[in-house]
């Protein structure tokens, strides 16, 4: 099992109030508490559109500087993955690529070119299936697509 620690998040209110105020001790302690309780990767979501690549720049900084686990950089704003890829200690992991057209566009050389790990959503342009079987013909063409980019498959999580 990986265990991925979720609360960095600038669409909290706390945190985001912390990423706005670059107050980095309450960003850092999210951070330890969430690798002490055995995160495997800390999530980092800039979540404000406005200044969302400033904010995930700085989260990338702010908590590598205290922790030495890999990052799940977490924006549908390619721009802004592509710019906090290289700033990453270790391969990160991308949340998230969904079988969105320009998503897959975008999203996948990123991961190709930066051996990223990717979240799969089972999601298309036709927006989230109904039901279970949609759902696993979206998540199996998505995994087919993945690999066929040269994404391992081990680096992908459904």
């Amino acid at each position: 099992m990986l265990v991925v620690g979720e609360r960095i998040n600038a669409t909290r209110k706390k945190v985001g109030e912390a990423v706005q105020n670059h107050d980095a001790e309450h960003i850092k302690a999210e951070a330890v508490k969430q690798v002490e309780a055995g995160a495997h990767l800390i999530d980092v979501n800039g979540g404000i559109p406005e200044r969302e690549t400033e904010f995930l720049l700085w989260l990338v900084d702010t908590v590598q500087e205290v922790v030495d686990v890999p990052l799940c950089l977490d924006s549908a704003n390619a721009e802004s993955i592509a710019a906090a890829l290289p700033k990453c200690n270790h391969p990160p992991m991308i949340n998230s690529i969904s079988f969105e057209k320009e998503r897959l566009e975008k999203m996948v050389p990123l991961a190709r070119e930066h051996g990223a790990r990717v979240i799969a959503l089972c999601l298309s342009d036709d927006g989230p299936p109904s039901d279970l079987d949609g759902r696993k013909d979206i998540a199996g063409r998505l995994v087919d697509h993945l690999t066929g980019e040269g994404i391992e498959l081990e680096n992908i999580h459904v």
